[in-house]
């Protein structure tokens, strides 16, 4: 088979196309897809198909990690080709949670490194082939829209202030926002959060607890807490770790 497996940070969109299928599944955060006028929202627990050839354009948020199947033409040779993969349109398909946790560990595998990236795409495909598509994908509502117009602009502020920029009562700004981008808002404000004290710890020499102050915390105590709570490892030894590879 002739399939290329990546797994892919999102920072921004360009409208483009390309000769070979694309297989989307979201690790983290969220995506919105526009493939040639089929507009969808790519969150947790779904899989989206971009045929080839078909031009799209996608807005992700800050966080967005998508486990990424490049398909060519041809690569399944005498293989059993996916229901997915069959029809020539965009689609988005719902996966049931015992798979998606499939997904989702394989992604962790490939990101630690400890997974040949085509041992893992013959995995995918093994798991692909017991999800039937859906018959379209469904439309992105307008407060759907709002909600990730929020979440594009870095979630800023109270869940509050966060839902009255959406227009939106409280309750039902964090239903769609858990809904649209796979997490709550406070999730996806610590994703934010972590992930800049993580480049933070990268790129700099600055100390771990002023790094905590800057991010607003009264004490690095339960910054680094938290920190090892998300990456496994405590400020330093990421620092650390980071500067050996």
């Amino acid at each position: 088979m002739s399939i290329h497996l990546e797994l892919r940070s999102y920072r921004g969109g360009d409208r483009h196309r390309h000769d070979y299928s694309q297989i989307l599944l979201p690790m983290q955060g969220a995506m919105r897809l526009d493939v040639e006028g089929h507009r969808s929202v790519v969150s947790s627990q779904c899989v989206a198909i971009i045929p080839r050839e078909h031009e799209h354009d996608f807005e992700p948020t800050a966080d967005c990690s998508m486990l990424i199947l490049d398909v060519e033409a041809g690569a399944f040779a005498g293989e059993a080709e996916p229901a997915l993969l069959r029809d020539p349109v965009p689609s988005l398909t719902r996966v049931e949670p015992w798979l998606w946790r499939m997904f989702r560990q394989l992604g962790a595998e490939v990101e630690a490194g400890a997974c040949r990236p085509s041992d893992a795409a013959r995995m995918a495909m093994a798991g692909l082939q017991l999800i039937q598509p859906t018959v379209a994908p469904r439309p992105l509502s307008r407060a759907e829209g709002r909600v990730l117009d929020v979440a594009h602009e870095g979630g800023a502020g109270s869940v509050a202030e966060m839902a009255r920029t959406a227009g939106l009562g409280q309750s039902r700004f964090h239903a769609l926002f858990r809904a649209t981008t796979g997490q709550s808002p406070k999730q996806s404000q610590l994703t934010r959060l972590f992930d800049e004290a993580a480049e933070q710890l990268v790129k700099t020499a600055l100390p771990v607890s002023e790094i905590a102050y800057a991010l607003g915390y009264q004490n690095a105590s339960s910054f680094n807490r938290q920190f090892k709570r998300r990456f496994g490892l405590t400020p330093s030894e990421f620092r650390a770790a980071s500067r050996s590879r």
